[in-house]
């Protein structure tokens, strides 16, 4: 069928070749208009779920709204794990679903079981809300505002009612989240005396506000000719008319607000605030949509800042457009690796030329390349991928195989012409595609075979390297269909009436010395087996002794600080310190900004207390050496602020690893059990413990207690004797200190809280609370100290859950990159140092428990796969003895890998073992080729299974052979020099691993394999003759 295929596209050559061309125009079209990533999708289907809770604590938050959303969710359909946080104040929920859920499913799931449970929530906590679905980085964007002339309530309305809304209706933004000063709202500031001296109660005074701010519709009346809308209302309200709202008195008269309260608008109390170059500002965080083109929202986003650039400049309002901007890595990344592509490709190209001395011969086998590339690409974009730097990293390694299969071809169509003479050379093309059909197919059958482990990977590695094998495959296919199809046709029609040019003669030199070296071998095959167990040995050690690591640092040019304060302290003691140490940031010469973002939105994700922040720092461009230097210089400003607890990440590194332990950590070690205080003391217990293992840094309790607490413990029988009921002095309370919503004021393009609330004097020294007065149901008052007992002790900030347990966290961010060996070294410490007390268990999270699952599932992927290869060599092939043969060369591509690890940093990283990987199928494929064309040496073309015909198959494919190690190695050396530089930090060391192996491999298969081939292979029965 093959063979009916090719010499039907030989007949038909100028139609294939327009089918070819007008294929291209597509593929560029596709992408042109791709979606464009720095990497694929890597987070698994998950939900957030975010409950209010106004004025509760964490304990509080966790009985009440957490625990009863948590078991409402747990038996829904496709939940894999949940895990949650309670603050005061929040509930946050993580739902992570089983791999390859649909994230729109997900959402229904949670939606529906959030059913059940939402009317069983205490009064007044809102009902749970589903954060925006986002992309897996989830960071679009974060811009800031200053200003010298606008105070912060108005800066913070300007983002709120302006800037946002513009934001949102943006293509690809999901969320906007504004950091930084408050909301306003009307404060009715009641005058405790005199609501007692007219005898009204607080339930009153939240009666007559709720009465003016109600809207309410009027219907419409009808006429004889017309429709008449009703608009009842009490036009806009503002200060004025809160103050002259009218409120019921004891003694049956009404009296106006004002005289019982004073109402001012002012800032809304603070969950949080930002910092904009150790300045007072607003700091506004988008996030990508799921699916979204991450630069065209990016882009997107800015065409939208410029328009309202005008408006912020006329109020003297400075714009910060890029704190912290994912796409500048990602237009890095991909302009490095498209770079990486194209200077591979034009030094393949000068390869071709120089073994094939013809430019029009070099021109067919280098179309192969874009047809491939562009062909993989479309199948891409079919399948709903994006391109991002690990497709481009597969299409890079796929760029020796792709062009190899046109150069077999090739190379045997002109080796065959140049011998042929003034034969139908229509023919003689057709017949030397044919001859090499069957090893090319057989060895694009073992690439698939075994790039399908990674392939098949599941978990964050599947996300990663999935895609980067998916296009490697993709474009090996593509490259086996244009060799048989338009390699031929191009051959036809630019080759048809050349006369081929002689071979270098450097080549034929090389050939000679290759000859005579093949001679001293074939005599003497012991030494050559000896050669390949020892070689197998010493590759297998090599490998053991190496460490591990999961991904390497990404070269983003930007970090993520972890900045938390002592527990208990205030936004303003965060505010202070923020400010110094931000002014510290920007004096190091390689950092362009900085922004802190403290404590947490009103409708943020992250249940921060106060005393912990976030610090962005965008870097200047630069090289690697400069990231380093700046990464060093922080790590020591840092080290200046020992009241600071800080973890420096980068911003992808704090993704993947909450991706991979929940925290944004290297690595997490978690305490399970049910009573807070054991989990705090034994996690106290184990970061002392890790603090002095080798390496440690950013060893950190994620939420240790101390959060000061006044408990207010109602006494019922003292209630009682006053006549006051649970509800009067909960009301009290919370008036008192959290304010109580009674309206909102709403106007066109905003709305406005009305809140009640006492006065500051009376609410801000925790001692004066038991003066607190309270109304009794007669209309008499009691102090707040004689129904209840108040006491000042410790709290917690938050309370972590996970799999329905309460824990508590240490995290980790190890300075060396064996992640791995560092948690061995922890594991043993506290094994040695940390007794745990029944009910109380650990587990370890992270990168390296990533790693670890990694190479698990890689091993038992490889083992099928090898299984599958055997089975298809010994088909192939016809026994057990060729398919040795043929994987004889393993062990040399093993021991080049293993050395081009220790010369890059001696560090085995899941991109060096998928280079591994890939470098056995490729070393494979050359085998492959020289023992199928022994074998047709000698049964198409009769000749004696000897020395000789060994020894010239040997000769004939030194040339391809040459050819494809040094097309592979070329088109990979950009990637494996600039490894470590942006976007080439996974790849770089798969490539350096591949051309280390290639050299090795292609030692085998020139040297030492025809030595066995003589000695071992029997082909078809003929008797083995020396």
């Amino acid at each position: 069928m093959l063979a009916r295929l090719i010499r039907w596209c030989i007949a038909n050559a100028r139609m294939v070749i327009v089918a070819a061309a007008i294929f291209a125009i597509y593929g560029i079209s596709v992408v042109d208009r791709a979606r464009y990533d720095v990497f694929p999708e890597f987070v698994p289907a998950q939900v957030t779920v975010q409950t209010e809770a106004p004025g509760l604590v964490a304990e509080q938050v966790e009985a009440l709204v957490t625990r009863p959303i948590e078991n409402a969710i747990n038996g829904a359909n496709g939940v894999e794990s949940v895990s949650s946080e309670s603050a005061q104040g929040l509930s946050v929920i993580r739902v992570v679903f089983t791999e390859g859920s649909e994230p729109l499913r997900a959402r229904q799931i949670i939606a529906e079981a959030l059913g059940s449970v939402s009317g069983k929530l205490p009064s007044g906590v809102s009902p749970p809300a589903l954060s925006p679905l986002t992309s897996s980085t989830m960071d679009l964007l974060k811009i800031g505002l200053t200003s010298d002339k606008l105070d912060q309530r108005q800066l913070r309305a300007l983002a709120d009612w302006t800037i946002r809304p513009r934001l949102l209706a943006t293509k690809g933004v999901a969320g906007a989240v504004v950091y930084g000063a408050a909301p306003s709202r009307y404060e009715v500031r009641i005058k405790p005396s005199q609501l007692v001296a007219r005898n009204i109660s607080l339930a009153e005074v939240n009666s007559a506000i709720a009465a003016l701010t109600t809207v309410r519709g009027g219907g419409i009346a009808e006429t004889t000719n017309q429709r008449i809308l009703i608009q009842p209302g009490n036009g806009a309200i503002d200060a004025a008319k809160l103050r002259a709202a009218l409120v019921p008195s004891g003694n049956g008269t009404a009296v106006a607000l004002r005289e019982v309260a004073d109402v001012v608008l002012v800032p809304a109390p603070q969950f949080g605030d930002a910092l904009i170059m150790g300045k007072p500002g607003v700091l506004v965080s988008m996030s990508s949509q799921y699916g979204a083109n991450t630069l065209e929202a990016s882009r997107a986003v800015a065409a939208t800042l410029e328009e309202l650039k005008p408006t912020l400049d006329a109020q003297g309002i400075k714009l910060y457009p890029a704190l912290h901007r994912p796409a500048n890595f990602i237009e890095v990344a991909l302009s490095g690796m498209s770079k990486d592509l194209i200077v591979g490709a034009l030094m393949i190209a000068l390869v071709l030329f120089a073994f094939l001395r013809d430019l029009r011969t070099a021109l067919i086998a280098f179309l192969s390349i874009p047809l491939s590339l562009l062909a993989a690409l479309i199948v891409l974009d079919k399948l709903g991928g994006t391109i991002n730097t690990m497709t481009l990293g597969g299409l890079t390694v796929s760029l020796g195989v792709v062009v190899d299969d046109a150069v077999v071809g090739v190379e045997n169509i002109v080796r065959r012409l140049r011998s042929a003479g003034a034969a139908d050379r229509a023919a003689i093309i057709a017949n030397a595609t044919v001859e090499v059909r069957a090893p090319v197919v057989y060895a694009t059958y073992l690439l698939a075979f075994t790039i399908a482990p990674i392939l098949f990977l599941t978990g964050l590695q599947g996300a990663f390297f999935s895609p980067l094998a998916l296009s490697f495959l993709l474009a090996v296919l593509a490259s086996l269909v244009v060799a048989l199809t338009v390699t031929p046709a191009l051959a036809v029609l630019l080759l048809g009436r050349m006369t081929p040019h002689e071979e270098p003669r450097a080549l034929a030199r090389a050939k000679a010395w290759h000859r005579a070296q093949l001679e001293r071998l074939c005599d003497r095959p012991q030494a050559v087996i000896g050669a390949t167990i020892v070689t197998s040995l010493i590759g297998a050690l090599g490998l053991m002794a190496f460490g591990g690591e999961l991904l390497p640092a990404f070269r983003e040019g930007h970090y993520v600080l972890k900045v938390n304060g002592p527990v208990g302290a205030s936004m303003g003691w965060m505010r202070d310190n923020g400010a110094r140490l931000s002014r510290d940031l920007l004096a190091i010469p390689e950092v362009a900004t900085v922004e802190q973002q403290i404590g947490r939105a009103e409708s943020g994700e992250d249940p921060f207390p106060p005393n912990r922040s976030e610090m962005h720092v965008e870097l200047k461009p630069g090289g690697a050496g400069g990231e380093d230097r700046a990464q060093a210089e922080i790590r020591k400003v840092l080290g200046r602020y020992p009241a600071i607890q800080s973890a420096t990440l980068t911003f992808l590194g704090d993704r993947i690893g909450e991706s991979l332990s929940g925290e944004t950590a290297q690595l997490a070690i978690n305490v399970y059990g049910s009573d807070l205080d054991v989990l705090d003391r034994i996690a106290g217990d184990i970061a002392r413990v890790v603090k002095a293992v080798p390496d440690a840094a950013d060893v950190q309790v994620k939420s240790p207690p101390g959060t000061p607490l006044l408990s207010i413990a109602l006494d019922p029988a003292r209630m009682a004797v006053h006549g006051v009921t649970p509800t009067d002095a909960n009301d009290a309370i919370e008036i008192a200190f959290q304010g109580h919503v009674a309206g909102e004021v709403a106007d066109p393009d905003r709305t406005t809280d009305v809140a009640v609330v006492l006065p500051p004097e009376l609410r801000q020294d925790p001692e004066s609370v038991a003066a607190m007065l309270v109304r009794a149901s007669d209309g008499s008052s009691v102090r707040l100290g004689d129904i209840a007992t108040l006491s000042l002790g410790e709290g917690r900030a938050s309370i972590a859950r996970a799999g329905g347990q309460r824990r508590q966290v240490v995290t980790i961010n190890p300075t060396r990159s064996d992640v791995a060996g560092f948690e061995r070294d922890a594991r043993a410490a506290i094994a040695a140092k940390v007794k745990l007390p029944p009910g109380v268990s650990l587990s370890f999270t992270g990168v390296a428990a990533g790693q670890a699952a990694a190479t698990r599932q890689i091993a038992l992927n490889v083992a099928v796969a090898a299984i599958a290869i055997v089975g298809l060599l010994i088909l192939a092939f016809g026994g057990a003895r060729a398919a040795a043969l043929i994987l004889a060369g393993t062990p040399f591509a093993l021991v080049g890998g293993v050395i081009a690890i220790a010369l890059t940093g001696g560090v085995l990283s899941l991109g060096a073992l998928v280079g591994f990987v890939t470098l056995f199928g490729i070393a494979a494929r050359n085998a492959i080729l020289l023992v199928a064309h022994v074998d047709h040496l000698v049964d198409e073309e009769g000749l004696p299974f000897d020395r000789a015909t060994v020894m010239r198959a040997a000769e004939e494919r030194v040339t391809p052979i040459l050819m494809t190690a040094l097309v592979t190695a070329l088109g990979l050396l950009p990637l494996a020099i600039e490894a470590g530089q942006a976007g080439r930090e996974v790849q770089g060391p798969m490539a350096a691993v591949i051309l280390g192996g290639l050299v090795t491999s292609t030692v085998m298969s020139l040297m030492l394999l025809p030595a066995l081939i003589l000695r071992y292979r029997h082909a078809q029965g003929k008797e083995q003759a020396a």
